[in-house]
């Protein structure tokens, strides 16, 4: 009954992104291609909606709710005409069993990142349902390392549902939709459904290293989008570049790069047109976060890292486990076959066209990534996962694209080597992530989540932590605290679930503790009232960030010395202060 229910919801979301996107292509004066294409469209322009609510201040559930079934009349209305969705058994079966499999054993998943999610990802749809938008305090980072679009999305689960089931669209609903679009890349030819079924079984062998609800198959599902769109609208394409930005900054580097692609391949005149449908597309959002980024022209003293950090090292071939999963080598022989991938392309098609252009523009992604903003910022650990989505995006694209173009370029030659090698070329990098695979799905069975830190998402006291915030006191406990502060009156608030205070009663300004006491505006806001969880299971002890401090990657060592800086300036003001409630961990003062 859970699985039914679940594909029947899923199967309405899908009816309102295809409607979306079929508009949209209307609009622009598309064709509509693959109905799983027309979706990531879809969603593209329902993220665009998404930031000129959030701009008015209008995102409540009632909008949302409107851009529903505005999505489910436009699908209807699309059916009428003569566009009907349309998948072989071939395409569906694989992507119905994996998504299956996801609902019975993470949806809702056992456990989330006590950090990530509790403390900063549930927090921004939440703060939209409630106050119409999207734009945080001084202290939080939206607008920073993610602009709003996720958030928006995840507001269609958050609206009408309990938020534990908050990773439904981007953990299980994308993953549908990215192996339905991979499976398109080989436009049905039966000579290469043995392609086209590694094409789609390669989104769910790459590791995508999970370790919070932030965009990832979501943003994998756009970037796979841009490739499709080959030859397209130059506007379709602005359209999912805005999207990809409005998910999460760390896609500005594929935007950046494909758009480069596009100059070389297509023009100017095309790569123009792009741009400009880019910064219509995403304006709403730039201007949502705009009184923040004013705070860039004015500077303020900002806490420096402290310490000597010892210098880091990355061998990409190495076959030693990452921290999150898999191995370097897996994901260096996965991007070099995507390189081999653009080579068979440009040579079956005598020139580089946007798709080989892509395949060579994901490669060097991955390269910029891990060498040039891995030491800058979280590490070269953390740079192979914000790559993940990368990889997941371009793999299918790379591979069905190339096998087909060979297959029609090489008709003199054997069949047996015109299906035989490009199958070839895509299996033997995607079966290398095979042990990582068998490893994430026996903790899914095991522990209920695929939470890349295995090291610490099954054991007893962390599941029993997630339990007691899921289905436990932890809503009444945050209840509780934010009654001592009166009603109407501003707080500076920094606990560990965040997402259970009433925005409506109180002007808030939460702290999120990472890159929001890095980000150009922050500072702290005129308060007399102060929520702070000082103890518990997820607050970490002040010589962890010490530590950071010292050890850290370049941007973790910023934050671990604005973490324990905040941490100290509250500890003194809670000793000064006028005590107003204290349960053991969580108080509240008045400064």
């Amino acid at each position: 009954m859970k699985v039914v229910s679940a594909l029947g919801l899923f199967a309405v979301f899908a009816l309102v992104l295809y409607g979306w996107g079929w508009a949209m292509r209307r609009l622009l004066r598309m064709d509509v291609r693959s109905w799983p294409a027309t979706a990531a469209s879809g969603m593209a322009a329902v993220v665009f909606l998404g930031g000129i609510l959030n701009l008015a201040r209008l995102a409540y559930p009632w909008a949302l709710a409107c851009v529903a079934i505005a999505g489910v009349a436009l699908g209807i209305l699309a059916m009428a005409a003569g566009d009907r969705p349309r998948s072989s058994l071939v395409e569906l079966i694989p992507a119905l069993a994996v998504l299956s499999f996801v609902v019975l054993t993470q949806l809702p998943p056992a456990a989330y990142n006590f950090h990530d999610d509790y403390q900063k990802y549930f927090v921004h749809p939440v703060r939209m349902l409630e106050t119409g938008t999207v734009f945080g305090s001084t202290l939080n980072d939206i607008g920073f390392d993610t602009i709003g679009g996720q958030a928006f999305l995840d507001g269609f689960v958050v609206a009408f549902f309990p938020i534990r089931y908050i990773n439904g669209l981007g953990a299980a609903f994308a993953l549908f939709l990215c192996m339905m679009l991979a499976s398109q890349f080989t436009r049905g030819r039966r000579e290469l459904m043995p392609l086209t079924a590694v094409c789609a079984l390669s989104v769910v062998f790459i590791d995508p290293q999970f370790v919070n609800i932030s965009a990832l198959y979501t943003g994998s599902l756009l970037m796979m989008a841009v490739i499709e769109e080959e030859g397209s609208s130059p506007a379709v394409t602005g359209l999912l570049y805005a999207a990809l930005l409005a998910l999460k900054s760390t896609f500005a580097l594929f935007v950046v790069l494909h758009f480069v692609a596009t100059l070389f391949v297509g023009g100017a005149k095309r790569a123009s047109r792009a741009a400009l449908a880019c910064a219509l597309f995403f304006s709403p959002w730039i201007l949502l976060h705009a009184p923040h980024y004013a705070a860039i022209l004015h500077p303020s003293a900002t806490v420096t890292e402290t310490g000597v950090r010892e210098q880091e090292t990355f061998d990409m071939f190495s076959t030693q486990a990452l921290d999150y999963g898999s191995t370097p080598a897996n994901y260096t022989g996965l991007m070099l076959a995507i390189g081999v991938c653009g080579l068979t392309i440009a040579w079956s098609k005598r020139k580089v066209d946007m798709t080989a252009a892509s395949c060579f523009a994901a490669l060097a992604a991955y390269f910029i990534m891990i060498y040039v903003s891995g030491p800058r910022n979280a590490g070269y650990a953390q740079a192979v996962r914000y790559f993940a989505p990368f990889a997941i995006g371009a793999a299918p694209a790379a591979f069905g694209s190339a096998g087909l173009a060979f297959f029609d370029a090489a008709k003199p030659t054997a069949r047996w080597l015109r299906v035989g090698l490009p199958f070839l070329v895509a299996s033997v990098p995607v079966l290398a992530f095979a042990p990582s695979l068998r490893d994430r799905v026996k903790q899914a069975i095991d522990s209920g989540s695929v939470l890349a830190f295995s090291w610490l998402a099954p054991r007893p006291d962390y599941l029993e932590y997630n339990w007691q915030v899921l289905y436990g006191d932890m809503r009444q406990r945050v209840a509780t605290a934010q009654a001592a502060v009166p009603a109407g009156e501003t707080a500076v608030v920094w606990i560990n679930t965040p997402f259970y205070l009433d925005f409506k009663r109180n002007r808030i300004a939460d702290v999120e503790p990472g890159a929001g006491l890095i980000t150009p505006w922050s500072k702290m806001p005129e308060a007399h009232y102060f929520i702070w969880e000082y103890g518990g299971y997820a607050t970490v002890d002040p010589q962890d960030y010490r530590d950071e401090m010292a050890e850290g990657p370049d941007m973790m060592r910023r934050v671990g010395a604005a973490r324990l800086n905040m941490t100290e300036r509250l500890n003194t003001m809670m000793q000064r202060g006028q005590k107003l409630y204290d349960d053991g961990s969580i108080a509240v003062f008045r400064e």
